[in-house]
């Protein structure tokens, strides 16, 4: 069952495609936008809910929050080769969700959701953390700049 609210767009050799978690199963679904046929299905850890990026940003970031297992990583996902290209852990046996963008897309922003929990500030191209700070279950980081200006990247 295909998530498309949390779905996110990008140009993909010259065609915009959509790519969306799945609440159900584990693959993330990439749609060709004009044909609506399936480009791929890339395998990840477990059903998602919050799939992000940036048009800045090379990555897209995909969580397992609907998954048995592996809830604790946030996978990132190459938006050119449609291939995982690093699983983080930002907090062990808690669950990492609802990743967001910094307005110019150079940080990604994600939820140790928990009560002793966090926000992750990453590094969006280099993965690596930059910051951590300390919050009661953080749900989400709405940037209203990505949001009214309908940033490719981000659901809207």
């Amino acid at each position: 069952m295909p998530h498309p609210g949390s779905g996110i767009t990008w140009e993909l050799g010259g065609r915009s495609v959509l790519a969306t978690p799945n609440l159900k199963e584990g693959p993330v679904t990439v749609i060709d936008m004009k044909s609506w046929k399936i480009v791929r299905q890339i395998k990840t850890l477990g059903p998602g809910f919050f799939m992000r990026s940036h048009e800045n940003a090379r990555h897209a970031w995909m969580d397992v929050f609907n998954g048995t297992a592996h809830r604790d990583v946030m996978q990132v996902i190459d938006k050119q080769t449609l291939e995982v290209v690093a699983e983080l852990g930002p907090s062990s046996d808690k669950v990492a969700a609802h990743t967001e963008f910094a307005r110019d897309g150079k940080d990604a922003l994600v939820s140790v959701w928990d009560n002793d929990g966090a926000l992750v500030i990453y590094d969006a191209d280099t993965l690596k953390e930059v910051k951590r700070i300390l919050i009661n279950k953080p749900s989400g980081k709405y940037n209203v700049h990505n949001k009214i200006t309908r940033s490719a990247g981000t659901s809207h």
